[in-house]
């Protein structure tokens, strides 16, 4: 075995909300970058961040989909081109996937693990890894950076090397990230620190609570108003806050994880999926179900019937 085939793992899960898979590079020790596609109500990140996380340094990237992540009982949220920083001293919670979608890349590094050169390098460069994260995140233990091109164009480039070479190319990418953090605005305007109070999140969860079993019922606005005694405005503020998008949006996009969930799990055709969903043909259906779930119904039976429990 090869040193690649020895710090590259290859991880598949499944339950009955979905499946994720996640290629993890090891860089170095107590050093992973992980890729990862997931399609699961929540997902643990700690499954492969092996670190004791007494000193542990986290960033997430969203490439697709959307992430919450709890802060001090409340939370925050991902969207495509977010990245988050975080500074932990325990160990990492599950992460809730609001939309049961969401691809990304993760970097942890544990900084009382010996034996770092990554963290030894940087730091003989005068930019250690804890002192560039904590120059963004301030007194506070995380920060958010939104849609910075900079940001994303970084992130955008490890998708965008080979599989073969990036093992290679993430040894040397990494170093330039901490170098980016510790010589950023942390005032600048991309860096978002606000919080979604848990009050709100779990209002608006006990909506879409109410909605996923009457997924097949035509369910408005004026009736979620009335049963859960909130305003319009507020509701829809709530689940744009939590999800992303407004409560119609929300219903198409739950109907298409339904289907999701058909395509893997029987035998039906995809017309017939798209009938009993109300489309009037397949195409129509394809593209709908595209939109929200990033591939084709075709493409997405066939790539995800192949995830296996490990």
């Amino acid at each position: 075995m090869n040193e690649s085939e020895k710090n590259i793992i290859e991880y598949s899960y499944s339950n009955d909300t979905g499946d994720a898979q996640a290629t993890v590079y090891q860089l170095f020790h107590g050093v992973e970058v992980a890729y990862t596609s997931v399609h699961m109500a929540d997902f643990d990140f700690g499954l492969f961040e092996k670190g004791e996380r007494k000193n542990y340094l986290s960033i997430h990237y969203c490439k697709d989909g959307r992430i919450e992540q709890e802060v001090n009982n409340e939370f925050f949220y991902l969207m495509p081109g977010d990245c988050s920083i975080a500074v932990q001293d325990k160990a990492q919670k599950l992460f809730q996937l609001p939309l049961k979608h969401y691809h990304g890349i993760s970097i942890g590094i544990d900084l009382d693990l010996a034996n770092n050169p990554l963290v030894e390098f940087l730091t003989n460069c005068g930019c250690p890894p804890l002192d560039a994260l904590k120059h963004i995140c301030g007194e506070m233990s995380y920060a958010v950076l939104r849609s910075s091109e900079s940001a994303k164009k970084f992130f955008e480039d490890l998708y965008e090397a080979e599989s073969e070479q990036r093992l290679d190319y993430l040894r040397v990418k990494l170093p330039e990230l901490f170098f980016r953090m510790k010589y950023s605005n942390p005032n600048s305007r991309y860096y978002d620190r606000s919080l979604v109070p848990r009050t709100q999140v779990e209002l608006v969860k006990a909506v879409a609570d109410y909605i996923s079993p009457n997924i097949n019922e035509k369910i408005t606005v004026k009736q979620l108003t009335m049963k859960f005694g909130i305003s319009d405005t507020y509701l829809q503020t709530a689940f744009r806050s939590v999800y992303g998008m407004p409560v119609i949006s929300f219903i198409r996009a739950q109907k298409m994880q339904s289907a999701a969930q058909i395509l893997l799990h029987t035998a039906k055709s995809i017309d017939e999926i798209a009938e009993d969903f109300g489309y009037e043909n397949e195409s129509k259906f394809s593209a709908a179900f595209k939109k929200i779930m990033g591939d084709t119904p075709s493409i997405y039976r066939k790539e995800h019937s192949k995830i296996k429990i490990i």
